[in-house]
């Protein structure tokens, strides 16, 4: 597969990552107007019954307060790149070979990226992690647990 055609893919998958965002926000927005509404008639006293209502209904929800569109639409733009980099990455390294699992790569890029971060490299998994050279040498009991450097205690 074409580079720029796995580069396309994958900031499309990104730019579906960064829609399913601001959907989950509209539905949020909508769920809180909702419950609003229905808060709002419960408390409402019966025009009938009694013309002057003490209770004053709050305002619903704005979407402004869901929605921001600066923060967002850079969301968007990072999702894109991520995405892009990743379909690249996993294209070109013959780990994906269609054009489905491109845009799946693109919108799936910060979990794939979190997960590679965490990865232990083989030496590390069977020798232990190695000592820097600005650690100090000391010596661990059995059981005990390494607690790291002492700091003194001011009263």
């Amino acid at each position: 597969m074409d580079t720029t055609l796995l580069i396309t893919l994958g900031a499309g998958g990104g730019s579906l990552r960064g829609l399913v965002d601001a959907y989950s926000q509209t539905i949020a927005w909508q769920t809180a107007r909702r419950e609003q509404r229905k808060a709002s008639s419960e408390l409402s006293p019966d025009p009938v019954l009694d013309p002057t209502p003490e209770v004053v209904p709050r305002p619903l929800p704005r979407f402004a307060e869901y929605f921001d569109p600066v923060p967002d639409a850079v969301a968007i733009a990072c999702h894109m790149v991520l995405g892009a980099a990743c379909a690249a990455m996993f294209g070109l390294t013959g780990q994906i070979t269609g054009a489905y699992a491109a845009v799946a790569v693109g919108l799936s890029a910060p979990a794939l990226l979190t997960q590679l971060g965490q990865v232990q490299s083989v030496n590390d998994a069977v020798a232990g992690p190695q000592r820097t050279a600005l650690e100090p040498d000391r010596p661990q009991l059995a059981g005990v647990p390494d607690e790291g450097p002492r700091q003194e205690r001011t009263p």
